[in-house]
């Protein structure tokens, strides 16, 4: 059914017509390009090159913030399910030093509630240190050292300690009931603690009763260990990697003694040294800061440059590339012409061989899948899908995640189209359209209550990640749309080069398509089928 708009032609005459043609209009556009459009190739190169790299600074970056997430989250259930006692300080510590031990980025964690009490966990080398707050002796700050989960010193301050007073609490209380769920960013601000510049990762929660308690959580983050994270992120030989706040200033670590007198975390983009990061700040302003990468010169010299928030949620600190043209294009341009005329032997050789492949793997070109989803054309290629209903190559879902029956987000939802999807990876490729119901009614994924599609695209790595393996998603294209009004996911799942697993309840199963349906195969068939090599 879907055939014949996933796999190239059927017979080997036909293939080895189209093969033929391909090779001629590749042939005369790298010719054409080559000649006329030599500065399109250019700017799509660079552009790409400063997309990849603007990945690799974000990858860097989500490895350096998702553990402070993931950890914050777990904190704030273990606060909401009562099990911190702010009144047994031994407690909490001996919980969150194995914590923070996996966690070097972050400087300290604290919480601070609306009874006055206060608690701050940082190290110092091999020493864990505590401060407190009591609400009955407000004035005084107790100091504790801890060394492998056991007290080893205690001294008291006589100095007031008044938490509601800090930046990172008062922004924390201030959280309405539907940003309690998630992690929110502070932007920059001194940490008294050890007096350099901070991002706090707050949380709050508020405890059920007559007499309700809210607590507020921050795992702090030292703005200069985000700043190395990036300057240290390979974006080629001579390129620069910097750290903005979205408009005009660019984050420039000082000495401490300097800092803590200016409080300035930021020096605007006219004052800094580096020329490259200078200039391309200028320039972005200049064109009217655009979101695709840009080009501009120093000196005579081409440079692209390219910016985009840390995290769709966070506006307050900003990522920028800056890198050199001749980085990615002088040995081309040099080389273009003996690049082309290697091009066209190569070509020939394959109008040669085409044949012959045809012939010996037609098996193995029948099953490769096309992309079928453009992003200019998402309704009509996703209406022309429903038009020819499920089959061997193609099903729909109608929610990620919901059960429709019961209204609660099920895991038997997901593992029930992730297996479709290691079924198609190990046969010969389909389509998984979620958000079309059986009958071929678009019904959209509201029920899903996915905040954004940012969101929904983490949810489904996580589900890759958890289930299928990270390295499979070079198989897999995730489309997101808008059909009628209605949200509508479509996953393109390639062959994959190697067998593929589902993993649920620790348990590892391997799926195929036969006919409209995924069946599991039990060790001995497996071996069978992938000896047979279909």
């Amino acid at each position: 059914m879907i055939k014949t708009l996933l796999n190239p032609a059927g017979t080997r005459q036909r293939l080895l017509r189209d093969l033929i043609v391909v090779i001629l209009l590749t042939t005369g556009a790298i010719t054409a390009v080559t000649l006329i459009q030599g500065a399109n190739i250019r700017k799509e190169i660079a552009q790409e090159h400063i997309r990849q790299n603007l990945r690799a600074t974000s990858d860097a970056i989500f490895q350096f913030y998702d553990p402070v997430r993931s950890n914050a989250l777990l904190i704030q259930k273990w606060g909401v399910a009562g099990i911190w006692q702010m009144d047994d300080i031994a407690s909490i510590t001996t919980k969150l030093i194995p914590m923070m031990e996996n966690m070097p980025q972050v400087a300290a964690v604290k919480f601070g509630d609306t009874e006055g009490r206060s608690y701050l966990l940082t190290a110092n080398e091999n020493i864990w240190i505590t401060r407190t707050v009591s609400p009955h002796r407000p004035k005084v700050i107790t100091w504790k050292q801890w060394v492998n989960g056991q007290l080893i010193d205690t001294r008291e301050e006589e100095k007031p300690y008044d938490v509601t007073n800090r930046f990172w609490y008062r922004e924390g209380l201030s959280l309405t009931s539907d940003k309690q769920d998630d992690v929110t960013w502070l932007p920059p601000y001194m940490l008294d603690y050890i007096e350099v510049p901070g991002l706090s990762a707050v949380m709050a929660w508020t405890s059920e009763g007559e007499d309700p308690l809210t607590s507020v959580l921050a795992l702090d983050v030292p703005v200069n260990d985000l700043f190395n994270q990036i300057t240290e992120t390979d974006v080629g030989p001579n390129g620069t990697a910097f750290l903005f706040d979205g408009d005009a200033s660019v984050y420039h670590p000082v000495s401490g003694e300097e800092r803590a007198e200016t409080h300035q975390f930021f020096l605007h983009h006219t004052a800094v040294e580096a020329p490259d990061v200078r200039e391309a700040m200028g320039a972005w302003h200049a064109k009217g800061k655009p979101s695709a990468a840009f080009t501009f010169t120093i000196d005579g010299k081409a440079y692209w440059a390219g910016v985009q928030p840390i995290t769709a949620d966070t506006k307050e600190f900003w990522i920028g590339v800056v890198v050199p043209q001749s980085d990615f294009l002088q040995k081309v341009l040099e080389r273009r012409w003996g690049i082309l005329f290697i091009g066209l032997i190569i070509l020939g050789a394959g109008f040669v061989m085409a044949g012959f492949l045809t012939w010996k793997y037609r098996h193995q070109l029948r099953d490769m899948p096309n992309r079928v989803i453009r992003d200019d054309h998402f309704e009509d290629d996703v209406r022309r899908l429903i038009t020819r209903g499920e089959g061997s190559s193609l099903e729909f879902k109608s929610t990620m995640r919901m059960n429709l029956k019961t209204e609660k987000n099920d895991k038997h939802i997901e593992i029930a189209w992730l297996k479709t999807v290691v079924a198609f990876m190990n046969s010969a490729g389909g389509i998984i359209v979620i958000g079309v119901d059986d009958d071929g009614q678009v019904v959209g994924t509201a029920p899903d209550g996915f905040e954004s599609e940012d969101k929904c695209r983490l949810h489904f790595r996580n589900l890759m990640n958890q289930h299928i393996g990270l390295e499979f998603t070079q198989y897999l294209h995730l489309y997101i749309g808008v059909i009628d009004g209605h949200t509508v996911l479509v996953i393109e799942c390639e062959r994959a080069d190697r067998p593929v697993f589902l993993l649920n309840k620790k348990e590892e199963s391997f799926y195929v398509r036969s006919g409209p349906s995924s069946l599991s195969l039990t060790m001995r068939q497996m071996l069978k089928y992938l000896e047979s090599g279909k």
